[in-house]
């Protein structure tokens, strides 16, 4: 008899819904549940609605700030931080349920694939390369830059980094690092262009 896979985030998931079973949970017991992996918890929700083409301004710089401060955060080993008043609230656990069991639905497809694999990109001088990169991607995205895609190209070396994390999986780390070339090319054919435009207008 075979087994389907559950990776480290399904599991949390279905505590999350054992939970919401007995209580309506807050902020805090979330975190608890979800470890020190629970920044990538909130860095994958921040980034999600900017992994299409058209960016958002205003809210890229926000996003984009606290995506920073959550990833020193991480790196530093501290635990996951927002205002003691939110993390205290309670959430209804109806929606928690509903959030909790969508969001299994989308990583059952994920793990089809993804497994816990290749530790030592999560060590090392591959834990402080991915951070620096991920704080590097998350001020990109603050950067209020009026082109398609220019938030969604470090949006999606974001995204690879919090589901890198979340299911133990170095294929994402490597597709985070490869997403950042792409963004270093993007950004330095506008540099370039810039730099072009301003020479010829004698600026």
């Amino acid at each position: 008899m075979t087994t389907t896979r559950r990776g480290p985030f399904l599991e949390h998931l279905d505590s999350i819904e054992t939970l919401c079973e007995k209580k309506d949970p807050n902020l805090k017991e979330i975190f608890q549940i979800f470890g020190p992996e629970g920044h990538f918890v909130l860095i994958l929700f921040m980034i999600i609605p900017f992994l299409q083409p058209v960016p958002m301004f205003g809210l890229s710089a926000v996003f984009g700030f606290l995506i920073c401060i959550i990833s020193l955060f991480s790196y530093l080993n501290k635990p996951p931080w927002l205002p003691e008043k939110w993390m205290n609230k309670s959430l209804p656990a109806k929606t928690v349920l509903k959030i909790a069991t969508g969001s299994e639905k989308f990583f059952e497809k994920v793990t089809f694939f993804s497994h816990p694999r290749w530790p030592y990109l999560f060590r090392g001088p591959f834990r402080g390369l991915s951070c620096f990169l991920l704080v590097t991607n998350a001020l990109f995205l603050a950067l209020p830059i009026p082109l398609p895609f220019s938030n969604a190209i470090p949006a999606w070396m974001i995204f690879f980094q919090a589901l890198a994390h979340l299911e133990e999986d170095g294929l994402f780390i490597v597709l985070s690092y490869l997403q950042t070339l792409v963004g270093a090319v993007y950004f330095g054919l506008l540099a370039l262009g810039v730099s072009t435009g301003l020479d010829k207008l004698g600026l």
